[in-house]
């Protein structure tokens, strides 16, 4: 796996998106969109909008593909190894913490 990702950075960039390793697997291992279909049952449109990030890389596709490449879900979630907070998630963890001090406060 290590070698697929180097290969698939060096083609790409340093940073993948779940859709760019996804494709970067699908064709290390020899296979067309309808291959990939057939082996996974998610429609070919979906592969298609997947590798071209029109839609996300949910959890229950990254394990229909994890199975399909013998990979962890996590290889498709976060191809590059790490996690990256958004804005929307930090403002979630603010407003979690306020509350939590609230209570604290309240006790």
């Amino acid at each position: 796996m290590k070698d697929t990702r180097k290969v698939i950075h060096e083609l790409l960039g340093e940073e993948l998106t779940p859709g760019e390793m996804l494709r970067g697997l699908r064709i290390d291992a020899g296979l067309s969109q309808d291959e990939l279909q057939e082996i996974t049952k998610v429609q070919r449109n979906n592969i298609s909008a997947i590798e071209n990030n029109r839609i996300e890389m949910t959890v229950h596709y990254a394990r229909l593909f994890a199975a399909a490449f013998k990979i962890h879900p996590g290889e498709l979630l976060f191809p590059n190894g790490k996690f990256e907070k958004t804005e929307e998630l930090k403002q979630i963890e603010k407003k979690a913490e306020q509350i939590k001090r609230r209570h604290l406060l309240a006790r």
